[in-house]
């Protein structure tokens, strides 16, 4: 992984193998980011895992071109990547929000730092909901 900060805004060069969700985060610890927006992310991935609505998860073991947007907020104490992604090979087409994904190639990231802030907090209806990653964004 490598990064750039200049001023507020943060660009992020994953390569091959390394897994995106877990690498924002350290980034964004690293540069001591806790707000944020995800303006870009464009690359491709190996293997990915992705709810594409709420209660169905897919897991796709095979090359995609990806793009995608999101934010960065708080949960405890830590960053949390909110990344939604369009993604396609020629077998088809997904979207939803990545849960985890190995690069293939490589995968650029540009986040915005923000002064806006968002924490994350458990919240047992949504999971009761059946939603899988039950995070709720609360303004601080």
């Amino acid at each position: 992984m490598k990064v750039k900060k200049s001023g507020r805004e943060l660009a992020i060069l994953l390569e091959e193998d390394e897994e995106v969700i877990s690498s924002l985060v350290k980034a964004c610890s690293s540069e001591g980011i806790t707000s944020g927006t995800i303006l870009s992310c464009v690359g491709a991935l190996k293997r990915s895992r992705l709810i594409l609505r709420k209660g169905l998860e897919k897991t796709i073991t095979q090359h995609l071109e990806v793009v995608g947007n999101g934010n960065i907020s708080q949960h405890n104490g830590k960053p949390f990547v909110h990344l939604h992604l369009a993604a396609g090979s020629e077998t088809g087409s997904w979207v939803g929000h990545l849960i985890e994904g190995v690069v293939d190639v490589f995968c650029e990231v540009i986040i915005m730092e923000n002064d806006i802030s968002m924490v994350r907090e458990y919240d047992e209806i949504l999971l009761e909901r059946g939603v899988t990653v039950p995070y709720k964004l609360k303004f601080g």
